[in-house]
């Protein structure tokens, strides 16, 4: 492959971006069905390997093209943490034992592991040789990236559930009090906080020294990154669970209204959105100029950049929680079916199956439609 999705929305900042183009329609290329839910747990991909884990507690290990499992570890985690992948390690938590462990991507075993005084749900942020996470004992942590051992632990106000994002010697988290926090990346200190009106239930993307961040009071927010200050918000209709996609003019966001939103970058003017049948909890990405997203009500949609208007929609048949990643021209995503998906321009004549015996092309692809102004 190409191009690899080694974190939570790709890159350390979270934006979400990658320029490779999806050509439609997309074709079902693989299933793998796993024993549990595929959650909030989102897929990354790295050297032609797939990673994603499952509610069934295990971390998934896959051949990105052909679906074949490699292997799967133990974590005890319910399927609510996305991992990351550097240098041959996969960083991953654990909301069972509180640990933070750090697996040999080739042979599936576990290097080192650190342990936090609450339930890690956080996704690893791995910058600078380190790899920095929360915890629901309302620390944030900083480990060393080789051996696991603690540079640095700051204390915030509320239970860091989700991935920090990093820019400029900053790391950005949002804490379940509602605080947007930024803490220096060298010794953790806090440097300023952001209070939004409800609690912080996603995680930030930073961009061109401004952080955005969704809130349960249904606002996105544009923090600048230096001073905290808050440089505009746009409102939704309901909770933001998700982190957004940010462009070099756009941002595009999710809400539990069941709407994906495209506002502008520098003013948070709205721009469209398109309404789905459910709510949407997963984080939306961008593909070349395609904004690619999943909702509760079962479909995986590709919708176009510029206007909003469905380019395309598959039918998972299952709700669609978990994050897509996008690598070599494929998209990776999980579902509540527990089912690891991978949609491809060319996919399989006949329909491989899963190590479980699910046929790909059980599911549908349908053609777009209109979004609105």
């Amino acid at each position: 492959m190409n191009q690899n999705w080694p974190m939570f929305h790709r890159d350390v900042a979270r934006r979400g971006v990658t320029p490779e183009a999806l050509s439609a329609p997309l074709k079902l290329a693989w299933v793998l069905q796993t024993e549990g839910r595929v959650f909030f747990a989102s897929p990354t991909v790295v050297g032609g390997i797939c990673f994603c884990g499952s509610r069934d507690k295990h971390l998934y290990a896959v051949e990105a093209r052909s679906g074949e499992l490699l292997w799967r570890f133990y974590t005890g985690d319910e399927g609510n943490l996305s991992n990351a992948v550097d240098n041959g390690m996969v960083f991953v938590g654990s909301n069972c034992d509180g640990c933070l462990r750090a697996i040999d991507t080739a042979a599936g075993e576990e290097k080192w592991l650190y342990q936090t005084l609450g339930p890690v749900f956080a996704t690893p942020l791995v910058i600078e040789n380190m790899v920095i996470i929360g915890s629901s004992d309302c620390h944030l942590y900083a480990v060393k990236h080789d051996s696991g051992k603690l540079l640095w632990k700051q204390t915030c106000g509320g239970e860091l559930r989700y991935a920090s994002c990093f820019s400029e010697g900053k790391v950005f988290s949002g804490a379940g009090d509602g605080y947007l926090y930024a803490n220096r990346i060298e010794d953790g200190k806090r440097l300023w906080r952001f209070k939004t009106q409800a609690a912080i239930h996603c995680s930030p993307a930073v961009d061109e020294n401004v952080v955005f961040c969704g809130s349960d009071d249904r606002h996105l927010y544009a923090v600048d990154a230096s001073k905290g200050e808050k440089l505009w918000d746009f409102r939704t209709e309901n909770s933001i669970r998700s982190t957004p996609a940010v462009t070099e003019s756009m941002v595009l966001l999710t809400s539990l209204d069941g709407k994906c939103y495209a506002v502008e970058k520098f003013s948070g003017q709205y721009l469209w959105s398109l309404a789905t049948n459910d709510s949407i909890y997963c984080s939306p990405v961008v593909a070349g100029r395609t904004v690619v997203f999943g909702s509760s009500d079962g479909y995986l949609y590709g919708v176009e950049l510029s206007s909003g208007r469905i380019e395309w929609r598959n039918h998972v048949g299952s709700a669609v929680i978990s994050s897509p990643a996008v690598a070599g021209a494929m998209v990776f995503v999980g579902a509540e079916d527990g089912c690891l998906y991978a949609f491809s321009s060319a996919g399989p004549e006949d329909g491989p199956r899963s190590d479980k015996g699910k046929k790909a092309g059980n599911t549908t692809s349908e053609p777009g439609g209109a979004g609105s102004k």
